[in-house]
């Protein structure tokens, strides 16, 4: 049976959905409960009603039912807000509100029976055949992959939503790929028919799959499954209609990349096993079970967080990330002994990398896709563009994907957490300013970087008085906004990966760090005399003050990381995060409560008399903390919680009107392309 829903048709038979010529295969509660929305489309179906008739033998959570509603507004392109399909009513339920009705095939619009006068045929004929040839040139072209105009860029039709991780079969006839739908927390894993373009997904649900990998033959689909605290590689059968779920490895606190080598069939995937420790690449033995290490480090801080094999099987790539310094190191392995035969360092964060052929790589960083010779260590330009999670669909094509553009909000709420009450709403969009990366009110200023055709500006106007505006700063190079200090003379800038000082009044910008060195904190001192700052010298942090006059530098600590000044004396941390109260009349440390995360997307801040920091989980939350610095057993501890999907950890303070300012994300969607090379 063939039913007409508004513009799409349901196919009960194959439980698929036809979406702008798009079939899609539904699940069988997604289409038992859309079924059930159209069976009783007369009237509002409650939550209980869901319930009694639908789920009748099992007990689930309204959560749980409200999931899979989600997913028929998904399939449908409904907007909960808007709805043109399905409607919903406080305390009443939802109901279809579109037009339903069951036909006998797909509707076409047919050409009028009017007679024509046989003096008017021909030019009638002339004109429909003008007609039909202009109308097959358009279904061409339709049905070809969808151009991005900003870039190029060839877009591959799937579910509008974010996606994680994708994957490419060996016989490219189907891809694989990660996808979130917009307010669920979990993603599910999907496969597209390539020839017929066809979506069907294989898993109920899976937490952060950031690698999927198809097995030689084509007959499984392996993928990382990274629950809270408990990763897993599993296997999804692709010739079981049931598509049949068993796990395959376990114990692991993080799983990143999964691929094969097709010469012993031995799985090899990145992982971290405990929270804390590094990341290294691993090989499971099928036959025997048997997990070895394939990589190790002798340094804390080093993760090996991403690999890919050569189609000839005789050589591994694999990422290095050094938190502690601003590289990613790329790394060529023999599989059998694990020795290195070929280094390359690149100075930007390392998306993805791919084997293109035996002897090239393919990468991508912030703002390009690289091509790495690794005879002759030649690297090329292949496009201007930002993606993430490269495939190789032939020698000639890639496939990734690419975030659309989010419209983030910038919020300040006032302190302590106990009130937390929202005062100012900021859009991140605005088409006099460009777009807005960074906003950081303090007193009457604001400060803001803005980014406008690919320059970044850093510019000051008083609060409520956007007209104020003065430019203070532009670069085409990367740009972010520490902090200002309290007068508002001194900005704290990272220009270029380098830590440094803008005087608004002389219009003059001094670097504190080098090129190649790692400012690990920075702050300003309470006169705002001088900045404190760490750095790391042979392995160890240290502490150094540095005068705003001469800019001569003074050892304060070693061994540790962070610091700010508070009441004549410091509040230090070591490199693991653990700070302490110093106090400088006594000379003497306090240990205190609190544990700041090492990580660069996360920040801290001491007002008043409390230290405020942020933390995250990438399958959970961001969370915002404050505590009493007098506080020795944590009870003063306040915390606020969002979805990390929802809301960056990074903060800052306005320390004049007790503020904090947070950045809400905005819906983030994301496309799978194709790009010739």
């Amino acid at each position: 049976m063939l039913i007409r829903i508004g513009k799409c048709y349901l196919n009960t038979e194959e439980m698929s959905l036809l979406v702008d010529e798009q079939s899609i295969i539904l699940e069988p509660k997604v289409f038992a409960v859309l079924m059930y929305f159209i069976e009783h489309n007369d009237r509002y179906i409650s939550m209980a009603d869901l319930h009694q008739n639908l789920w009748q033998d099992r007990c689930v959570s309204d959560a749980a039912v409200r999931r899979v509603i989600s997913k028929i507004r998904s399939v449908l392109g409904d907007d909960h807000k808007e709805p043109t399909f399905l409607q919903s009513l406080p305390k009443r339920g939802y109901k279809l509100i579109c037009t339903i009705e069951e036909v006998s095939s797909i509707e076409t619009e047919q050409p009028s029976n009017t007679h024509i006068p046989t003096s008017q045929r021909k030019k009638y004929n002339l004109i429909l055949a003008t007609f039909s040839i202009a109308f097959i040139c358009a279904l061409f072209v339709y049905f070809l992959p969808k151009k991005n105009h900003d870039d190029p860029l060839t877009v591959i039709d799937t579910i509008t939503s974010e996606k994680r991780s994708l994957g490419v079969s060996n016989n490219g006839k189907y891809i694989a790929f990660s996808n979130r739908l917009s307010h669920e927390s979990n993603y599910q894993i999907y496969l597209k028919n390539l020839d017929n373009q066809s979506i069907k997904p294989l898993t109920d649900t899976a937490t952060l799959p950031i690698g999927l990998a198809f097995s030689n033959n084509d007959r499984y689909l392996y993928f990382s499954d990274n629950d809270v605290g408990s990763a897993k590689i599993k296997r999804v059968s692709l010739i079981n209609p049931a598509n049949n779920v068993e796990v395959l490895v376990s114990d692991f606190h993080f799983i990143t990349s999964v691929f094969f080598n097709k010469n012993d069939n031995s799985l090899f995937f990145t992982g971290q096993k405990q929270p804390h420790g590094s990341m290294l690449l691993y090989k499971l033995n099928r036959v025997g079970g048997l997990i070895e290490e394939v990589t190790s480090v002798a340094q804390k801080g080093v993760y090996d967080s991403y690999a890919d094999i050569s189609p000839d099987m005789s050589k591994v790539a694999v990422l290095r990330v050094f938190l502690d310094s601003k590289r990613n190191n790329i790394r060529i392995l023999d599989p059998e002994t694990g020795n290195t035969l070929f280094n390359y360092d690149h100075h930007d964060v390392i998306y993805s990398l791919q084997w293109l052929n035996d002897e090239h790589l393919v990468f991508a960083d912030k703002k390009q896709l690289i091509k790495l010779n690794i005879k002759t260590g030649n690297t090329e330009v292949v496009m201007n563009t930002t993606v993430t999670a490269l495939n190789v669909l032939d020698p000639h094509t890639l496939l990734a994907i690419k975030t659309r553009e989010r419209l983030n909000t910038f919020i300040e709420k006032k302190l302590p957490m106990e009130v937390f009450k929202t005062t100012e709403v900021i859009q991140s969009n605005n088409t006099e300013q460009g777009r807005i990366t960074t906003y950081h009110s303090l007193g009457n200023k604001v400060w803001v970087i803005e980014k406008r055709n690919k320059v970044n500006y850093l510019t000051l106007h008083e609060k409520h008085n956007s007209a104020s505006k003065v430019e203070l700063f532009k670069t085409e190079q990367p740009l972010k906004l520490i902090s200002p200090s309290k007068s508002g003379q001194y900005v704290l800038l990272k220009h270029h990966n380098r830590t440094a000082i803008f005087n608004v009044i002389t219009n003059t910008l001094n670097y504190v760090s080098k090129t190649d060195e790692l400012i690990g904190d920075v702050s300003f001192s309470d006169n705002e005399d001088s900045i404190l700052y760490s750095i790391k010298t042979d392995g160890e942090w240290q502490i150094f003050e540095q005068t705003m006059a001469d800019r001569t530098n003074t050892l304060l600590f070693k061994g540790y990381r962070y610091i700010r000044e508070f009441e004549g004396g410091y509040i230090v941390g070591d490199e693991w995060g653990n700070l302490s109260r110093f106090d400088a009349y006594n000379n003497s440390f306090t240990a205190l409560p609190i544990t700041l995360p090492n990580d660069a997307i996360v920040n801290w801040a001491i007002v008043e008399d409390r230290v405020l920091w942020s933390n995250y989980n990438l399958i959970g939350n961001t969370t915002f903390y404050e505590m009493n610095i007098n506080d020795v057993d944590g009870s003063t501890l306040l915390t606020q919680e969002f979805p990390f999907n929802e809301v960056w950890p990074y903060f800052y303070v306005d320390k004049i009107n007790n503020l904090i300012i947070i950045k809400r994300l905005g819906k983030q969607s994301t496309e799978i392309v194709s790009l010739s090379i």
